[in-house]
């Protein structure tokens, strides 16, 4: 492990802390924090159409498709079963007594999903043509995660103490998950880390098409500017593959 990847790992644990505790700061909606959710879409769509699957593909060859669905049903069947949406306007249709129930749901489900977030980071590190992109891609959906999830528990009543301790702890899933799947891809061959970056594509597939793009198409009165986002995102990823070639 060299000094950038710690650098990396830094980066994960402030952006993700910053988002958790920016719910305590003021009151905030789901329409105010749209646009940068919708721009986190367009990054984790271009990382994973950009950058993960064109590297993964020449590894991998016809089994390519294998890790790439592995990773999308992992999260399908996580959001499906295990974590409840965690979204503020989502939660509030439900009574306080759910809200509990809903708050630690979520914070489960979301911190297991960081440590796989953490299998994308160590995986592409040692590739500095993807390493850039997905740490953006990365950081820019934690964000709003934290920040979601942060909402949330404030809806459950819990103190602000009690808010910035589990969102610390929170905020070290990724970096926890990096450390853990580092050793295990260490001393690994091609194929195990081509299918380890296939397997985050289809994380990042699934994290873009069941929580980004439902929430743009929700917002009837405000179509124009969160699809502007998710270009903008997507342009990004593009012009960040271009220049590292």
């Amino acid at each position: 492990m060299g000094a950038s990847f710690f650098l990396y790992l830094g980066v994960i644990f402030v952006g993700s802390l910053v988002g958790g505790m920016l719910p305590l700061a003021g009151n905030w909606s789901r329409r105010s924090l749209l646009i940068p959710v919708a721009f986190s879409g367009g990054i984790l769509l271009g990382a994973a159409f950009f950058d993960m699957i064109p590297e993964s593909a020449p590894l991998l060859g016809k089994w390519l498709g294998w890790p790439l669905l592995a990773g999308f049903l992992t999260i399908f069947i996580l959001e499906r079963f295990v974590l409840v949406h965690p979204y503020p306007e989502h939660a509030g249709a439900h009574g306080h007594a759910h809200h509990i129930h809903l708050g630690i749901t979520a914070y489960a489900g979301l911190s297991f999903h960081s440590l796989l977030d953490g299998l994308a980071i160590s995986s592409t590190y040692n590739r500095p043509d993807l390493g850039g992109v997905v740490l953006l891609a990365v950081l820019f959906h934690k964000i709003p995660d934290a920040f979601a999830l942060a909402s949330l528990l404030l809806l459950d009543r819990w103190s602000p103490r009690a808010i910035t301790g589990w969102m610390t702890l929170f905020a070290f899933s990724t970096p926890l998950g990096a450390i853990l799947t580092w050793f295990v891809l260490a001393n690994t061959n091609n194929a195990i880390i081509g299918a380890a970056i296939a397997l985050s594509a289809g994380t990042f597939l699934a994290v873009a098409t069941s929580d980004v793009l439902p929430q743009i198409r929700r917002m009837n009165d405000q179509r124009i500017w969160p699809l502007v986002a998710l270009f903008v995102g997507l342009a990004l990823s593009w012009i960040g593959r271009m220049v590292a070639g």
